[in-house]
């Protein structure tokens, strides 16, 4: 479910807020550590759940309106088009989900529904919503195109939606745009052959190699800190090492864990994505700094002989 990008973020955030807090109990950083990315999986439920929460929503309201004392025409034959949107339908059954939902305690009955509304009266002044429910168009892949489109356009930038969650628990702040994209990635690739008895995707791998992996990520660059310290304050240029921002360090030191630490994956692909992760979680002058950094640290590390690549392709010429 979580790549290994997202698992380096939340590794990020922890390792910079075990600097912060001063703490020495890594043990209970490891555990917070966990808790952080499970809690990432639980908004992903939360968004899901959300969207049946609307499905039904629209049903009452058809109802509402077809025992009004003077329906209208529309009012006793409504578009029924979003209501019987085949994605909506299956989450609504769905097993998995439903059991994900008892697990996180996910409960929208105490939710105010002007809330629920509100966000309702948006969805159906949306382009998009329109377009689909007077498209003529029957089909999976078109309920599932219109609910992408929906989830990509609008729901990253919803701010009373970030609100309500953030009232919900304060850890969904630092997640919310990353669980966004989980749930827009989910809903693109959902084939049609999803059903109430599939599996919701797991937080991690089954055989745990990504738990493994943002463990030993944490754990290492922590316990290795001073050594990487020493490594980046003799090499840098025209810079104190103190005056670097906490933030580049921890993504230095990252990137040096798993120089040295992870033999299948190869050097340019953690650069790559320190770089990458650095234009959102740094300063703008970050990324060049990064780059030229680990770009050094890489050759000194090679000619030391301290990093060691194994796997067809993973060793550098």
């Amino acid at each position: 479910m979580l790549n290994r990008r997202f698992l380096r973020v939340k590794a990020l955030q922890e390792i910079y807020a075990y600097h912060q807090s001063g703490s020495a109990n890594l043990p209970l950083a490891e555990r917070h550590l966990l808790e952080e990315v499970d809690d990432l999986y639980k908004l992903f439920v939360y968004q899901l759940a959300f969207w049946v929460e609307v499905k039904q929503f629209a049903e009452r309201r058809i109802e509402e309106n077809r025992n009004k004392h003077f329906p209208t025409e529309e009012d006793l034959n409504p578009n029924l088009k979003f209501v019987n949107n085949r994605i909506l339908n299956v989450l609504e059954g769905n097993k998995s989900l439903l059991a994900l939902e008892d697990k996180y305690k996910i409960n929208f009955a105490d939710s105010r529904e002007d809330f629920i509304r509100s966000f309702f009266n948006r969805l159906v002044e949306y382009p998009e919503y329109q377009e689909y429910m007077t498209n003529g168009k029957d089909s999976f892949g078109d309920d599932r195109s219109f609910l992408a489109s929906v989830i990509d356009t609008y729901m990253a930038d919803d701010d009373l939606l970030f609100d309500y969650y953030s009232d919900r628990d304060l850890s969904f702040n630092s997640d919310f745009q990353v669980a966004i994209f989980l749930l827009w990635k989910f809903i693109n690739e959902m084939p049609a052959s999803f059903g109430v008895d599939s599996p919701m995707p797991p937080l991690f791998k089954a055989d745990d190699e990504d738990k493994d992996f943002v463990v030993k990520l944490f754990e290492k660059t922590i316990l290795h800190a001073g050594e990487y310290r020493e490594l980046v304050n003799a090499n840098i240029s025209n810079w104190g090492y103190d005056r670097l921002a906490l933030m580049d360090k921890i993504l230095i030191f990252m990137a040096l864990t798993e120089f040295t630490e992870f033999h299948l994956i190869p050097v340019k692909v953690t650069i790559n994505e320190y770089i990458e992760i650095s234009k959102f979680y740094s300063t703008p002058d970050s990324r060049r700094f990064v780059n030229g950094m680990l770009d050094k640290l890489a050759l000194l590390l090679k000619e030391d002989g301290k990093i060691v690549k194994k796997g067809i392709g993973l060793i550098d010429k």
